[in-house]
C-alpha cells in the first residue's frame, strides 16, 4: 500500500475531485490560514508583505537623504556627506525589501511550482551584502581617520542628526513590527537602524568636539558603529543562506515534529522527513509515514495534517503513507531519520 497526498494550495477548487478527506483539511485553511487559537506552535502564521509601512518608509528616508546632502555640500562636512550616504544606503535596503515582496506576491507557472516566494530571500540576501559592504567602509574610513582627524563643524551636524532622528524614528515605528517575522524586511530594518545609529554618533561627535576638542571621537565611534554593522550583516547573511539552503526553519525542530507524527495512532514510523521555508512565515513539510497492518491510511493522513498545520503551523504538507519502504534505496543521504531508524523499518 502506498498513498500520497498533499495538503491542496490556495487558489484551486478541486472539491469536485478530491477525497473526503482532502476536501475537509481544504474547508479549515479557509479564511486565516494560520490563525491558530489552540494553543500550537503557529510557527508560519505570518505572510510578508512589503505593506504601506515599508513605503512610507522609503518615501521619508528618500525625501531626508535630499535634504541632508543639501546640507553636507553647502557646509562642506564631511560627516554629514558620510551619513547622507548611509541614508541612501538605507532608501536602497528599502527598496528592495519592497520589490522582493512584490514579486513574491506573484502565482505559482510550470516554471516556479511554488511561485516567487523565494524573491523576498534574495532581498534579505541582498540587503545583508550591501549592509557588509557599507560596514567595511566605515571601518576602514574610521581607520583612516584614525591618524589624520579634522575639526569639524559642529552647528550643521547637530541640525542634520536632528532631522535624521526624527525621519528614522517614524520609519522603525513603522516597520518593527513586521521586520521581527520577516527576513527580507528585517534586512531593510537593519539599514534604517544603521542611520538611525549614524545620527546618534553625529550628535555625540559634534558635542564632544564643541565641548572639549577631542577630534578623535568621529574615528573612534565610527570603527565601533562598523563592527555592529558587520555583526547585523553576518546575520542577515547566515539566516537568508541557510533557507536557500534548504535549511530547517529555525523555529522547527525536525526531531519533535517525527516523533510526534510517531505517536499518531497507526504510524510504526516515520522517515524521509524534511522541513523548509518557501520564505519568512510560510513552512513546508514533507516525510514518509509506515502504517501497521489494518490502519485506515486515510485516518492516519488526517490526523496528520491536522497536527501539523494546527500545531506545528506548516503552510503545506506532502506525506506518503505506506505499509512498507519502496523507493529510500540510494537516498540515505538525505534522510536524517535513516541512521537512527534503519534496523526498524521492513
Amino acid at each position: 500500500m502506498n498513498e500520497s497526498l498533499a495538503m491542496p494550495g490556495p487558489g484551486r477548487d478541486r472539491s469536485n475531485t478530491m477525497p473526503m478527506m482532502e476536501r475537509h483539511v481544504l474547508k479549515r485553511r479557509q479564511g486565516a490560514l494560520m490563525n491558530h487559537g489552540n494553543g500550537g506552535h503557529g510557527h508560519a502564521g505570518h505572510m510578508p508583505s512589503s505593506g504601506s509601512g515599508m513605503a512610507i518608509s522609503a518615501w521619508l528616508t528618500g525625501i531626508y537623504f535630499f535634504i541632508e546632502m543639501a546640507i553636507g555640500l553647502w557646509t562642506g562636512s564631511v560627516a554629514v556627506i558620510s551619513d547622507a550616504f548611509h541614508t541612501f544606503s538605507a532608501v536602497g535596503g528599502v527598496l528592495v525589501a519592497i520589490i522582493a515582496a512584490r514579486l513574491a506576491r506573484r502565482p505559482a507557472d510550470e516554471d516556479r511550482s511554488f511561485g516567487w516566494y523565494r524573491a523576498e530571500i534574495v532581498g534579505a540576501l541582498v540587503n545583508g551584502g550591501f549592509l557588509l559592504g557599507m560596514a567595511l567602509i566605515v571601518i576602514v574610513m574610521a581607520g583612516m581617520r584614525m591618524t589624520d582627524p579634522i575639526d569639524l563643524p559642529t552647528a550643521p551636524l547637530l541640525w542634520a542628526a536632528a532631522g535624521g532622528l526624527l525621519t528614522e524614528i517614524i520609519s522603525l515605528g513603522l516597520i518593527w513590527k513586521q521586520s521581527r517575522s520577516d527576513l527580507n524586511v528585517k534586512g531593510a530594518l537593519w539599514h534604517i537602524i544603521q542611520t538611525f545609529v549614524g545620527s546618534l554618533l553625529i550628535i555625540v561627535t559634534a558635542l564632544v568636539i564643541r565641548f572639549t576638542g577631542f577630534l578623535l571621537i568621529d574615528p573612534l565611534l565610527g570603527m565601533v558603529f562598523g563592527f555592529v554593522l558587520l555583526w547585523a550583516s553576518w546575520g542577515i547573511l547566515r539566516d537568508a543562506t541557510h533557507l536557500l539552503m534548504e535549511g530547517t526553519p529555525a523555529e522547527i525542530r525536525l526531531a519533535e515534529v517525527t516523533a510526534a507524527l510517531v505517536a499518531l495512532d497507526g504510524v510504526e514510523d516515520a522517515h524521509h522527513v524534511h522541513a523548509w521555508a518557501l520564505t519568512s512565515g510560510r513552512y513546508v513539510f514533507s516525510g514518509h509515514l509506515r502504517i501497521s497492518d489494518g490502519a485506515d491510511p486515510q485516518a492516519v493522513l488526517k490526523a496528520a495534517y491536522r497536527m501539523l498545520k494546527d500545531q506545528y503551523g506548516f503552510f503545506f504538507a506532502t506525506l506518503q503513507v505506506e505499509t512498507a519502504c519502496l523507493d529510500e534505496s540510494g537516498a540515505e543521504a538525505i534522510d536524517v531519520t535513516h541512521v537512527a531508524s534503519k534496523g526498524g523499518r521492513a
